[in-house]
Formats: C-alpha cells, structure tokens, sequence
C-alpha cells in the first residue's frame, strides 16, 4: 500500500499541532490549516501543516516548499510562479479562492459544450508532515482530482529536509523532449546514482511491489512485461521525484505512468537504509544513525 493511500485526505479545520520536536535546539511546531469549498461545478479541499516555530532556515524551507506545492494546477502546462508567504492561512484560503473558480470556469465551458452536465470538477491537495528522524523531517504532498477526462488522477510526491540546516536532501528533474526522459539536477542524495548496484536494489524493488498481486514467481522477463518504456530491467531508471526518508528506509514511489500502466498504481517499496548508506552522499548519510 502507497504511504499515499494510506495518509487519506483528514478533515479540513484549523488546530495547532500536538506534535512539536527539537530542531537545533529550538522547537518545532506546525498548525494544521485547511478549507474547502465545493458545488456542482466544482469541489475544492486544501490542507496543509504550516511550520509556525522553531530552527529559521528549516521553517523557511519547508514554508517554500508548501508554497510551491499549493502553485500547482495539474490542469495547466508548466509551472505557476509560486507566491512565497508567511501567512499559512492567507495562503490557504486564496490557494481555495483561485482553484475553486478556475475548475468552476472549466465545468461550465464543458457544460457549454454538453458534455459538462454530472460532473465535478475537482482537486483535493494534502501538504503535511509524514514523519520525521533524528536529522530529518520529511514531507508529503498528496493531490487527486478529476479534470474531466476517462479517470482521475493522483499524485503523491515528498520531500525531506535536513533539520540542521533546513537543506531538501534529493534531487530536480527535467524532461527532455528529445530524450523522452527525465534528467536529473541538482542532486543531494545519490553520490552515485549510475551504480549497478543501486540499479540492482531498484529492481528488487520494483519487483517486490509487483510480486506483492502475483502468486507467481516474477522473473525478470515477467518483471518487464509489467513495466512500460523500461528496455532493461538491470536499469530502472530512478523516479522523477527523488525518494524520501521514513523510518522504515529510503521510500521510493513512481507515479502513476511513470514505469507502469495505470491500472499498476503508484510502483512503491522502501530499501533499508543499511542497503542504500553506501549510495548516499555526505549530506543525505548524515541524517540518519
């Protein structure tokens, strides 16, 4: 099971965290902030744990971070310009306001068109802390909705952040138009990302997330006959958005079409963090014991 199935959407409301840990020295704290507002055009929910104290650059980091993730609009091409502020509530509230019209617009020009009447237009987005280690806190973003097309989509992305130094340990991806893949950038989390046995854990990965639905065994022939645009199963190539600490491990998870088809879900599974120390850099292998 996904860490996103399984961290549903919560109520939306608006209450201080129960939860606050130490961070260099200074305590961390977030206010959990959430709205909805919804139609029969239109159905939106935001919810988001807002840092409200503690280490500066890490509450800065992460209150970035939020705020690029409320700019999203899977409906649009490209990225929005995110609007940086330290208002989680003011934030919230015109992340609603925006969305809310835009999918209101685009189910009353479907309608327009006949083919809009029955439908909802809608996106539901969770922003929240996931857990956190000795050295890290990590972050989920979770948004699904529907825009109007044969299904749903869903999205479920994290990010980690040193506590010491407020640092997202990971890596950015490009796409390449002509490659037809993702190229990554700026990367903190890898020392060698092109490591066969790296490749070699991914792939023990991947097939334990298959073999999970199969009684059979799943070899490497069947492994790629579950995959799509995959020419060798020895080189999977690492997910888009980089994985992500938990206490179980380093978390891995692939979006919806990434590396499977859609009825595959999201390809996830965790690799022990005794297996993958060797891989990490300086600055992801000192966050944990």
């Amino acid at each position: 099971m996904t860490i996103a199935m399984a961290a549903a959407l919560s109520a939306c409301g608006h209450r201080a965290s129960q939860q606050a840990t130490e961070a260099e020295g200074t305590q961390f704290a977030t206010d959990s902030i959430g709205l909805e507002r919804e139609d029969s055009l239109a159905s939106v929910k935001v919810s988001v744990d807002w840092p409200t104290s503690g280490n500066d650059t890490l509450v800065s980091s992460i209150r970035q971070y939020i705020c690029g993730e409320l700019a999203v609009r899977p409906w649009q091409e490209g990225q929005q310009e995110a609007k940086m502020t330290d208002d989680g509530k003011q934030l919230v509230e015109a992340t609603v306001k925006e969305q809310f019209d835009e999918l209101a617009q685009m189910g009353n020009e479907a309608r327009q068109e006949g083919y809009g009447y029955g439908m909802t237009f809608s996106i539901y987005v969770r922003v929240f802390k996931l857990e956190e280690g000795e050295g890290y806190i990590t972050y989920l973003s979770n948004s699904e909705g529907f825009m109007g097309g044969a299904h749903g989509y869903a999205t479920s992305t994290g990010v980690t952040f040193s506590k010491k130094s407020g640092q997202q340990i990971g890596y950015h991806t490009e796409y390449n138009q002509q490659t037809e893949k993702f190229e990554i950038r700026e990367q903190t989390l890898f020392s060698n990302s092109q490591s066969d046995e790296l490749s070699q854990l991914i792939k023990e990965g991947v097939r334990s997330y298959f073999q999970e639905f199969d009684t059979e065994v799943i070899d490497d022939e069947k492994l790629k006959d579950q995959l799509l645009s995959v020419d060798d199963v020895n080189h999977i190539p690492l997910p888009a958005n980089a994985p992500i600490f938990t206490k179980k491990g380093l978390s891995f998870t692939y979006q919806q079409y990434e590396i499977a088809p859609y009825a595959a879900g999201m390809v996830n599974f965790d690799i022990a963090y005794d297996k993958v120390r060797p891989f990490l850099t300086a600055e992801a292998q000192a966050l944990i014991p």
